[in-house]
């Protein structure tokens, strides 16, 4: 994502470096507000999120079966 510089409105471009962002290549200001909040996801955290929805989803199919083998059921 490319973005315009908040500080002189230069063209910015993405950063190569191991900081994720735009950087100015006229007065060097850097940000990160074309990543979207303004932070990045650490790898670990997006894991742990990965495997929250894949337990929700566990859960959710695990609620269904026993509702569909419900007897007592309409």
């Amino acid at each position: 994502m490319r973005c315009s510089c908040q500080v002189c409105g230069t063209y910015m471009v993405q950063s190569e470096s191991l900081e994720l962002g735009c950087v100015c290549p006229e007065c060097g200001q850097r940000c990160k507000q074309c990543l979207g909040t303004n932070s990045v996801v650490s790898r670990e955290n997006l894991k742990a999120a990965a495997q929250r929805i894949l337990m929700d989803a566990r859960v959710q199919e695990e609620i269904s079966d026993e509702y569909d083998s419900d007897p007592y059921r309409d």
